[in-house]
């Protein structure tokens, strides 16, 4: 398996962002695209707010329950994406 070289980035959510990804997944508990509509939500905030390009895969890692809105996004090459597929 592939490894993500890249650094992880940290950045703080506004309370109005992350009390509305708090609402998201309250409200998309048992839906099927609940990953999904929470990942496009943030990808939307790191290419609006925080400057990441269009075209890059991200990943996430946020802690709903915890107070520091604190936001990890790591850059995954394409190349590393397949081999974390595989």
């Amino acid at each position: 398996m592939g490894k993500i070289k890249d650094a992880e980035k940290k950045h703080i959510l506004t309370e109005r962002e992350f009390n509305y990804l708090g609402l998201l997944n309250s409200a998309l508990g048992l839906h099927t695209l609940k990953d999904r509509i929470i990942s496009g939500y943030l990808y939307y905030v790191c290419t609006t707010k925080f400057g990441y390009a269009e075209d890059v895969n991200l990943l996430f890692e946020i802690d709903l329950d915890g107070e520091d809105r604190e936001l990890k996004v790591r850059e995954i090459p394409n190349k590393d994406l397949t081999d974390l597929r595989a």
